[in-house]
């Protein structure tokens, strides 16, 4: 009987010993690395999909490298641009910082809705409202 309580203690003890270890959570920065592609586009509430989609890839070493492609527009010129750069995160505000190779210009980007399958972002460039969803690929 003592041998049977012992044991049972000492079953008792290992068990409690061990605690199940939850993974660390992602970062912002983290959760965002990676190939996203346009799948609605909107300019000032109208959507523009049809006319605009934006390729870009966050890379871990916070470089990226974007395709953009413009279908004839009225105030704009049809085509593809492949802007390069770098970009940081900013945990707490939730915005990423894309720094552009070629003119140095910076453009902010709050992410609104972070999945991991989806994001959706804004920005506001000159006076118009850019808002961008995004699937991962």
């Amino acid at each position: 009987m003592k041998k049977s309580i012992f044991s049972l203690n000492i079953l008792l003890l290992v068990a409690l010993s061990f605690t199940a270890c939850k993974k660390d959570e992602k970062t912002f920065e983290e959760k965002v690395i990676g190939d996203w592609h346009s799948v609605n586009v909107k300019l000032n509430g109208s959507d523009v999909t049809d006319y605009f989609m934006l390729d870009i890839q966050l890379q871990q070493d916070q470089s990226f490298d974007a395709t953009l492609k413009i279908v004839t527009l009225p105030n704009s010129q049809p085509g593809v641009t492949t802007p390069k750069g770098k970009w940081t995160a900013n945990d707490t505000g939730k915005k990423l910082d894309l720094t552009y190779d070629d003119s140095q210009d910076t453009e902010t980007y709050e992410v609104l809705e972070l999945t991991d399958t989806g994001m959706t972002v804004k920005t506001k460039q000159n006076n118009d409202l850019i808002e961008i969803t995004f699937e991962r690929l």
